[in-house]
């Protein structure tokens, strides 16, 4: 750019030069073998001014000429290395994002800085629940705004009973649909993205988790939707489910706290296959079992035999005693199961 000014300047010059010339006296044009060509020009004080004062205009529009074009290189490397920085950014977001393997260093993670935006996004504000899960490994996300760059994230997460949290961590924008947040304490990165009405959280390390608990899911601003809330009415007649309540309430038993929420809070799982009594008896039918790994619900034993009764055990993690409750007025303990169908 600057040679091609100093160029243009150069032009500038040599008119002003020829157009000083304009009123040259031209001698001796003839062609006599002592002739020759004798170009004379008026000289005065008034003519010395004004090229001396031409001269200094020259010498000041090619400063500033100068000085414009430096403004104008360092502007233009500044944008140029912006957008480099930005597209870094985004191209190393995608790639972590994709790819959990990838282990978030500082010098990614100040890629990922060198890409944050001013953007004023308010697409990311308010609470997120996780959604598309069991009821068990639910969650959530509060997502504060604090500048046009950036916000404040907390959340809470589950794993059947042991949980983990995000608390005061900074987020920052890179687009209106991007945006990552880092905890620098627990050392831990979280990706955001935005699609349509929901958002993808991924975690990059450990973070303030443990025992299965992460962030990682779909979250939405709505009510979420749990993939097991109908587990109940899908495995039970209502028939059973009312034989199942009245078994709860004649040993003055809570419905809810035995049944219902070991189920969907739980790990629930159905088979059908016979039971094995004390005595050897079998009897055929279906099992139910629920577990919580960390102990938040009591764990759930059921089998329902084909002639209709009920057999129930119920127990915590911590503690190997349980409690047997039946609608068989001959068992007095739960019988073994013995799986024949998945």
């Amino acid at each position: 750019m600057k040679k091609t000014l100093a160029k243009a300047l150069l032009a500038s010059l040599s008119a002003s030069f020829l157009i000083g010339c304009t009123d040259a006296n031209i001698e001796n044009l003839s062609s006599t073998d002592d002739a020759s060509i004798v170009i004379t020009t008026d000289v005065n004080t008034d003519s010395n001014n004004s090229s001396s004062k031409d001269a200094s205009d020259n010498s000041s529009d090619a400063s500033s000429i100068d000085a414009s074009d430096d403004l104008v290189d360092d502007e233009s490397t500044a944008l140029i290395s912006s957008s480099e920085g930005y597209l870094a950014a985004c191209d190393l977001f995608e790639e972590l994002f994709n790819d959990p393997s990838i282990e978030v260093d500082d010098s990614k993670l100040q890629t990922l800085k060198n890409g944050v935006s001013d953007i004023d996004n308010s697409k990311f504000i308010g609470t997120w629940n996780r959604t598309y899960v069991a009821m068990g490994v639910d969650g959530y996300v509060e997502i504060e705004e604090v500048s046009k760059s950036t916000c404040l994230v907390n959340g809470s997460f589950d794993h059947y009973g042991n949980l983990g949290d995000i608390d005061n961590i900074t987020g920052y924008y890179l687009s209106e649909n991007t945006m990552f947040a880092v905890d620098e304490e627990f050392d831990a990165v979280y990706l955001f993205k935005i699609s349509g009405e929901s958002m993808e959280i991924a975690q990059r390390g450990f973070g303030c988790m443990g025992g299965g608990v992460s962030a990682n899911g779909t979250y939405v601003t709505t009510e979420p939707e749990y993939i097991n809330e109908h587990d109940i009415e899908f495995a039970f007649t209502e028939d059973e489910l009312a034989a199942i309540n009245k078994l709860l309430s004649d040993n003055g038993l809570d419905y809810e706290e035995y049944f219902e929420t070991p189920i969907l809070y739980g790990i629930f799982e159905t088979s059908i296959g016979d039971a094995v009594f004390g005595d050897g008896t079998t009897m055929s039918g279906r099992w139910f079992t629920s577990v919580a790994p960390h102990g938040i619900t009591r764990n759930l034993n059921l089998f329902i035999s084909d002639d209709g009764n009920i057999y129930l055990e119920s127990g915590w993690n911590a503690s190997d005693e349980t409690e047997f409750y039946t609608t068989d007025e001959n068992a007095v303990s739960m019988p073994s199961a013995v799986e024949t169908e998945g």
